[in-house]
């Protein structure tokens, strides 16, 4: 039983001694050059962050709508079309003072997202 208790305190000190993200050190015991060096990517491409229009993304406000009705299985809003042309803004499990149900036409999605109809 003793060998085990130190078995694992040998196990606990080396894992404490070590850094989990140390860089690799040369013979001499300094670290390598590899350390320092940037990656490669290639030329530089500026940095996407989703911030491409939705009506670029898809093709229609029928297809905005669908991808947003998909999220509501994970509590996103969504639009219901509650009569044709009509939606009603359903916010998921959120029922707070400010979750109001709001409605909107067609045409007043199409103008907010972009959308040509």
């Amino acid at each position: 039983m003793r060998e085990a208790a130190e078995y694992w305190v040998l196990i606990a000190a080396i894992s404490l001694a070590t850094p989990a993200c140390a860089a690799p050190l040369k013979a001499s015991g300094e670290p390598s050059d590899a350390a320092y060096k940037p990656a490669d990517d290639g030329p530089e491409k500026p940095v996407n962050n989703n911030i491409v229009p939705l009506n670029e993304r898809f093709r229609t406000l029928d297809d905005y709508l669908a991808f947003r009705k998909s999220r509501a299985a994970i509590d996103g809003s969504w639009y219901r079309e509650i009569r044709p042309g009509v939606y009603r803004l359903e916010t998921g499990n959120y029922h707070g003072p400010e979750a109001e149900k709001r409605i909107f036409t067609r045409e007043e999605l199409a103008s907010k997202y972009g959308f040509s109809e």
